[in-house]
Parts: C-alpha cells; structure tokens; sequence
C-alpha cells in the first residue's frame, strides 16, 4: 500500500470563483471553515468535490494570516470549541458567503475529544491554501465567535507586553511603603486618639456657659455699657454745674464777708476777645482790667 498524503487543493468551483471575480475585480468572500470524519477513512480529495464525504462540524473563520515560507500561501485559522467532538478528524474544507466549497483537504487522524470525556475539548485547526492570485480571496471574520486556544491564553499570561498599561500602573513597592508609612498621609492610632482627645476638649470648651456669654448675656452687656455712657455725660455735666456754683459763691462770700477796698488783687488777660467790660478801665499796656 502507498504511503498516505496529504494537502490541499482548489476546487473547480473555487477556481471558477476566483477566475470570475478576478475578472469581475470582485472578491470572493471566505466565512466558514468545516471539519469531517471521511465516513471513517482516509481518501484523497478531488477537484470537483463540492462538500466534504461527512461534515461533522462547521465555525466561523477565527483567522487568517500569509504563509512564512509562501507569499502565495494562505493559512486559515479555526478553532472548534471543546462543546464538540467524539469524533476523528481527516477533512477540512473552506467555504464562501453563498456556502460554495473554495478549498478542501485530507488531515492525519485527529481525535477530536468532548470536554465531558476529562481531556481539553479545544482544537486549533490551521488549513493552508495556495492560491496564485490572494488577491481575489477575502476572509470575512465575525469578531464574536473569535475564540482564544488555550495555548493563546497562556502566551497572553506570560507576555510582558499583554498588560503593558497595568504593569506601567503597578507601584513600585518602595513607593508603597514610603505612602505607608508617611504620618503626613496615613495617621497612626495614637496620633488619633490624641486627635480625639482635643476634639472631646474643643466640644466641652465651647458649651461652657462659664467661658462664653450667653447671647441673653451679650444683650445685657450691650444695654449696661449704653446706660454707663449716658451716666458718665449725666455725671460731667452735673460736675461742671457744681464747679458754677461753688464759683459763684465763692464772689458772694468775698463780697459779704471780706472788707475789699482799693486794689486788693490783680487780673491777667492775654486779650479781651469775647469779653464785655461792665465796670473798670482796661490797661492795653499791663493788660489788666483796673477798678
């Protein structure tokens, strides 16, 4: 028996596809990729093949990349969900918007296992297609059924670049203990109590009727220092009054009991300005008044 191949070949529907959209400057649309079992053998495709021998599951494509080694060379990405399987694998296909078979091809036996048998359900399928002119493929992607291997997520894990923003965020951890530490910011449990301590003592102080007045108080304050002042001018006036009278009569007592005669005392005025001279002659030379 001859040993097994594989790979990939264009369909003659593809190849009528791809010609008539090159000429057209069409694209042909590629959506979905397929897996099969081959009715339980190996086989080799043929070119006029338009479905696979027994299709056992059909996804959206979850993407497609230019071959390394061939710029002529397509590589198609899907990922068959672990929800799936209890199957072997031996055919992929490839498939357009209108569900025309573009590419198919022959695949070693693998066993495609569900989640519920205790094994990692999740198969990554890569299906590589040369095609001479790319340019007339396209690949539709719907972004909700791209779906991350599990070999994806651990390279996301591991990459320093995956989480660049939160790495650049992450706070040195000196920094950490220096914020922690400082007094400043963070107020340790005895400054607080101290803290306390004075806030209990503002409190107590302020409803000491014994430190502050009373508005009632205040107002009566107010009202005694109005009648004090009224009594101070009550009182000033009633001195200079008193000041009057003893003046007055002291002249009355002079003139009753002192025997005056002649000259007896002598008067000194800088000016006569709003005096009026009743009795006596007024001396401009000595400025004095003479009886």
């Amino acid at each position: 028996m001859a040993d097994k191949t594989y790979g990939t070949i264009v369909t003659d529907l593809g190849v009528s596809l791809i010609t008539a959209a090159t000429m057209e400057g069409r694209k042909v649309n590629i959506t979905h990729l397929a897996v099969g079992d081959g009715n339980g053998a190996y086989y080799q495709p043929v070119p006029i093949m338009t479905a696979l021998k027994n299709e056992k599951w059909r996804g959206g494509v979850n993407g497609v990349s230019i071959n390394e080694q061939s710029p002529n060379m397509i590589d198609v990405v899907a990922v068959v969900p672990s929800s799936v399987g209890g199957w072997t694998i031996r055919e992929m296909a490839i498939f357009d918007d209108a569900g025309n078979m573009i590419a198919i091809c022959n695949t070693p036996d693998t066993e495609k296992v569900i989640i519920t048998s205790g094994a990692a359900g999740e198969i990554e399928l890569t299906m590589h297609i040369e095609i001479s002119n790319t340019g007339a493929i396209s690949f539709v992607i719907d972004p909700t059924v791209i779906t991350a291997t599990k070999k994806d997520i651990e390279k996301h894990d591991v990459s320093q670049a995956a989480h660049k923003a939160a790495f650049d965020k992450k706070a040195n951890v000196i920094e950490l203990n220096t914020h922690a530490n400082n007094s400043d910011i963070h107020v340790n449990p005895t400054t607080m109590g101290n803290y306390n301590v004075a806030i209990a003592g503002l409190i107590e102080h302020t409803e000491d009727t014994n430190s502050h007045a009373t508005a009632a108080e205040k107002a009566s304050w107010t009202a005694g220092t109005q009648t004090a002042v009224q009594a101070a001018g009550t009182a000033a006036q009633a001195m200079n009054k008193n000041a009057e009278l003893e003046s007055r009569i002291a002249r009355v007592e002079d003139g009753l009991f002192s025997n005056i005669t002649g000259n007896p005392f002598l008067v000194s005025f800088d000016s006569l300005n709003g005096i009026t001279i009743v009795k006596g002659v007024w001396n401009s030379v000595q400025q004095r008044i003479e009886c």
